[in-house]
């Protein structure tokens, strides 16, 4: 059964006139010579349209089969390859989707890589600390006999693994959550006092028990247009890492300055600085430094995230003693 609309709709046409034509023979109205050139005509333009309708039925069914194979994964089809005809465009818009299609494709394999390798990180991560409870927990069940200021020593080394425990997993949710894109930066303008002095307040007791000096400058107290809660968090990250790098009463340092492009804060620290092999790494993700013993390596890489998706920039700088990062937010993304 024919289902074109196309070829139904002209053999009715083609159909009366024929008979119109046979009508007028009869009648003698026209030639019987003049009859044959006009069937042959129609015949001859039949013949081309059809043609033209089985060339057009090979192309889809090629397409057909080329979308299976792009459903089935082969990406590798080349859609413009065809002749121009009546359904480019539908090929234009199909070679669209295949590359939407290799796109998502290609970004879930990334997502469950990423997802691997974050998952044997947390379990790495977590099981250290986890270890040493497990260890100290056999010594209270075995040691009936311990000291009191043993007990109480054993005790608050098991809290310090809890609260490490707690603030890796805070952190990695945190993280998860700027990496899936469900966390969404909310950019208004703040001081810059009035951001450092939020980063300092949760600080200044350690930086107190430790008799550390914080030092604070301010050349000029620009405008930021940042998110001041997730900045802050990024800033805490940075001084943190300055405060348990320094010994005890060495010196912090917080400088705001401001130039024709760009804002800039300095943190800085007399601390035990970063060895040459491990500053081009010290932003990654769970990287440990040959000086750092207890760090996890994710306070510097959620500081450096935060920064970058605000377009700012921020770089480490080993000194003769201590340490310096270096931010920096431009103002052509204010």
């Amino acid at each position: 059964m024919i289902r074109r609309k196309e070829v139904q709709r002209l053999i009715k046409i083609q159909t009366i006139f024929c008979l119109f034509l046979v009508v007028l023979l009869f009648l003698e109205t026209i030639s019987s010579t003049t009859f044959i050139l006009v069937i042959s005509s129609i015949l001859g333009c039949d013949l081309l349209f059809f043609w033209i309708l089985c060339k057009e039925s090979r192309q889809i069914e090629k397409l057909s089969s080329d979308m299976n194979k792009i459903l089935n994964g082969d990406y590798s089809i080349g859609i413009l390859d065809y002749e121009e005809g009546d359904i480019s465009n539908l090929k234009s818009d199909i070679d669209q989707m295949m590359i939407k299609l290799r796109e998502q494709t290609e970004q879930s394999r990334k997502d469950k890589k990423y997802l691997e390798e974050i998952l044997s990180d947390i379990s790495h991560q977590i099981k250290t600390p986890l270890t040493s409870m497990y260890v100290m927990n056999d010594l209270f069940l075995e040691d009936k006999t311990m000291k009191e200021e043993v007990r109480r020593e054993f005790l608050l080394k098991n809290r310090a693994q809890l609260e490490r425990i707690e603030w890796l997993v805070t952190s990695l949710l945190k993280m998860s959550r700027l990496d899936s894109g469900t966390e969404t930066l909310k950019r208004k303008k703040i001081k810059s006092s009035d951001l450092i002095s939020s980063v300092v307040e949760p600080l200044k007791i350690p930086i107190e028990l430790k008799k550390q000096t914080l030092e604070i400058n301010y050349h000029k107290d620009p405008i930021l247009f940042v998110d001041p809660n997730w900045t802050r968090e990024a800033f805490v990250n940075i001084l943190k890492n300055a405060h348990e790098h320094t010994e005890e009463f060495g010196n912090l340092m917080i400088e705001v300055t401001e130039t024709p492009i760009y804002h800039q804060i300095i943190i800085s620290d007399t601390g035990c600085g970063i060895p040459k092999e491990d500053l081009p790494h010290i932003f990654e993700r769970f990287y440990k430094g040959s000086s750092s013993k207890e760090s996890i390596g994710i306070g510097l890489h959620m500081a450096k995230k935060i920064i970058t998706m605000q377009q700012g920039d921020i770089k480490a700088i080993s000194l003769d003693k201590g340490t310096q990062f270096v931010i920096k937010f431009y103002k052509k993304n204010f």
